[in-house]
């Protein structure tokens, strides 16, 4: 019953061996101002329910929220309302830009 509430979404690399620099993902979420850092690599948004997850995992398909790297991520969890709004709709679009791959729905 709790996924008929909550959408789960992920992005990574295109390879578990690539990343991006997490200070430059951490940037761009603060300097969108609707960001707080909660906790090493835990942000979420000010207005709408949306949690964002930095992580540097080994495996895509078994992680937990404890594999943050300061260096490096190749994997980022999002979990917001099953029924996005607008403003999650406009956030997705511009991370995927921003990142250059593509926000996956995990029921797709």
């Amino acid at each position: 019953m709790e996924s008929a509430f909550y959408g789960y979404y992920h992005v990574s690399t295109n390879c578990i061996s690539k990343s991006w620099l997490t200070k430059e993902i951490e940037a761009y979420l603060l300097s969108r101002k609707c960001f707080e850092n909660k906790n090493a690599g835990h942000f979420t948004h000010n207005t709408v329910f949306l949690t964002i997850q930095l992580m540097l995992v080994k495996d895509c398909n078994s992680w937990c929220s404890n594999d943050y790297s300061s260096n490096e991520t190749n994997y980022i969890s999002i979990v917001t309302s099953k029924k996005a709004n607008l403003i999650v709709t406009n956030f997705f679009r511009e991370f995927e830009i921003f990142l250059g791959r593509r926000i996956i729905d995990e029921t797709e």
